[in-house]
């Protein structure tokens, strides 16, 4: 038994004229807006009116991110009614007597360990050795060996 799987289900159908149902709403609601504020309310209701003709006509038409713009209207909302939360803040410390300045150590090195030759010690030197000398590009003398270049 087969079944036909819908393939298309993020285009919605065209049901008046170029505009789907949606837009169709967004645009009568944005136009009978605008003609409200024009005819009641005298000089101020003209600029209200182009107002409420973009916000229908960016309903309708605007995607921003390929997500309807009511979305966004939406996302807004929230974020202005909704109690925000400051998790971390930086705060200035005056730093104690018996603290360390971790922020400028200097790595020694001691004489025992020199970079190209063999630790001395159980199989995990062996294995970190052969790790970050053997493979790391550069021979036991320091120069680069041909052979591991990558580009």
């Amino acid at each position: 038994m087969q079944f036909q799987v819908p393939q298309f289900l993020d285009v919605e159908d065209k049901i008046i004229g170029p505009f789907t149902l949606k837009q169709f709403l967004y645009l009568i609601g944005g136009v009978g807006l605008a003609y409200m504020a024009w005819r009641f309310i005298p000089y101020l209701g003209l600029l209200l009116g182009m107002g409420f003709l973009g916000l229908g006509g960016a309903l309708a038409f605007y995607r921003p991110n390929q997500k309807p713009f009511v979305y966004l209207i939406e996302s807004a909302f929230n974020y202005i009614v909704s109690s925000r939360l400051y998790v971390w803040k930086r705060k200035t410390q005056e730093k104690m007597e018996t603290e360390f300045d971790l922020g400028n150590f200097q790595t020694t090195t001691t004489g025992t360990h020199l970079p190209g030759a063999m630790p001395q010690g159980g199989k995990l030197d062996d294995l970190t050795w052969a790790i970050d000398v053997q493979n790391s590009g550069v021979s036991e003398d320091g120069a680069p060996r041909s052979e591991n270049l990558r580009v």
